[in-house]
């Protein structure tokens, strides 16, 4: 026989029979207190009662839950029931029932809706604040009937952003599986084959993303903000963000958008994720990684001008304010790679709360030096370029709609014709992070290549990202100025060759 639903009918008898056995259960601890006061027992019988008299409280609490869920689910109207709801919400009883975790009794908390309404108003540290104020399950309620908000609110305890993006998730599968059977009406009937084949195309996309959510869901992702609209914004995290000490948010380039975004080892998700687990394999504790898919990309042609950038950087900003509010002294990494270092630079010429800034196969940062960067007290700056990553040689990566993109042939030659170095110092956007003028310190990428192999595993280049992120900057290999290894000598010449067999 095949599943065919819950009955809320056998859910209440469940509930009436556990008020049954709570009241059964106080009933006993009271009989049982007696003979063994009898026999000098009182301590034993104390025990017993204490304990008994839990069991029944649980039971009560338990059998209370599920009644007024249970109410919920066979109601499903748009009022919160008998006394109204704790705040006068457009939620659903139903919505409630399903949102808001086992124990939490919505009708016993009074958040006020005006509360709520302002948390969008108010900045990272302040929503931080308010929500330090508040109760566990006051918290829930607000993940349950506005996760919309929640999701998306900077400052916000990452427990309840995950609850409210699981939320969404659930009701965006809703939403797709409703317009799935939609579809599937339409083409039971008599239509055009032109219009089947359309829907057909239509019903396979639908279907497909209902799977990846469901996906998403069934793996217990760490998914702290997921908005479907547009191209979708999506952030996910990887490892324990709230007892984290050490925090990166890794911002993408180009054509990134939440379609592609668990698109196997391939999927921008995944260099966040190769950089927590390097810190599990080499032990270093304490690292929480964060793909942040928190603004538009552009498409190719986009990538020459600041559109996108000057859209996004401002909830860079503010994200990296959320995660520095998180309590605890967190030391904050942020890796712009590509098109996400100029939202990056952008993000810090104007004030963001990180320790490091990364930059990695910039095309620019928007900054003219290093020193631009407005970072936490002591904050650095640093650069990494790949061997052959054509940004590098000053060509285009982004296409083949410029003259540059004809070159590909040739970018390794090219690279290796400007010594390995920029072959130029301005790029599309500013001064290359990683041309001596721009005053960055610049790391080793050892074994990556191309545009976009700073991530892989196997890499100096992640091992560096990893080394940075953890604070253990004297671990970073890296680049040292032609100047430094050319220091005066005692008479103002370069000091002699160190002769084999000399000390130093």
């Amino acid at each position: 026989m095949s599943f065919a639903g819950i009955n809320p009918d056998g859910l209440s008898m469940l509930s009436n029979s556990l008020d049954f056995r709570a009241e059964s259960i106080s009933s006993g601890a009271n009989l049982a207190m007696a003979p063994l006061e009898r026999h000098a027992k009182g301590a034993i019988a104390d025990r017993v009662g204490t304990r008994l008299s839990s069991i029944a409280r649980l039971l009560h609490i338990a059998a209370d839950d599920f009644g007024w869920r249970i109410e919920a689910v066979l109601a499903e109207d748009d009022s919160f029931g008998p006394g109204g709801s704790p705040w006068d919400l457009p939620v659903s009883k139903l919505e409630l029932a399903l949102g808001l975790p086992i124990g939490v009794d919505a009708r016993t908390i009074g958040v006020t809706r005006n509360e709520v309404r302002e948390l969008s108003e108010k900045s990272p540290a302040e929503i931080a604040e308010y929500f330090a104020s508040q109760s566990r399950d006051e918290v829930s309620l607000i993940a349950a009937t506005h996760p919309h908000l929640l999701s998306n609110l900077d400052g916000a305890p990452p427990w309840a952003r995950y609850a409210a993006s699981d939320l969404l998730m659930a009701q965006r599968i809703a939403a797709l599986n409703d317009e799935a059977d939609a579809v599937r009406d339409v083409l039971d009937d008599d239509v055009a084959p032109l219009v089947i084949a359309g829907l057909a195309g239509y019903l396979e996309d639908v279907e497909a993303e209902a799977g990846e959510l469901q996906l998403w869901l069934r793996e217990d992702r760490q998914i702290l903000l997921f908005d479907p609209n547009g191209d979708g914004r999506v952030v996910e995290v990887f490892g324990d963000l709230a007892a984290a000490s050490d925090i990166a948010v890794v911002v993408p380039g180009i054509t990134n958008d939440r379609s592609n975004f668990s698109e196997g080892d391939g999927g921008f998700r995944a260099n966040a994720r190769n950089l927590h687990e390097r810190s599990e394999q080499l032990g270093v504790d304490g690292v929480a990684t964060i793909a942040w898919l928190g603004y538009n990309t552009p498409d190719h042609i986009g990538a020459l001008v600041r559109t996108a950038a000057n859209e996004g950087h401002n909830d860079l900003i503010d994200f990296v304010a959320g995660m520095d509010s998180l309590a605890g002294n967190r030391h904050i990494t942020v890796i712009g790679h590509s098109y996400g270092s100029l939202v990056t630079g952008m993000a810090a010429g104007e004030g963001l709360a990180a320790n490091e800034v990364v930059f990695v196969g910039s095309p620019g940062t928007s900054l003219n030096h290093a020193d631009d960067a407005d970072l936490k007290p002591g904050g650095v700056v640093w650069a990494g370029i790949a061997h052959g990553d054509p940004i590098g040689a000053g060509a285009n990566p982004f296409g083949n709609f410029t003259p540059w993109g004809q070159l590909s042939d040739g970018l390794e030659q090219l690279y290796e014709w400007a010594g390995g170095e920029p072959a130029i110092k301005e790029l599309y956007h500013g001064v290359s992070p990683v041309h001596e003028d721009f005053g960055a310190l610049e790391f080793h990428t050892d074994g990556a290549s191309g545009h976009s192999q700073y991530f892989e595993p196997g890499t100096e280049s992640i091992d560096n990202l990893l080394y940075i992120i953890a604070g253990m900057d004297g671990a970073v290999s890296i680049e040292i100025p032609e100047v430094i290894e050319m220091a005066p000598g005692p008479i103002g010449e370069p000091w002699p060759p160190i002769e084999e067999g000399e000390v130093a």
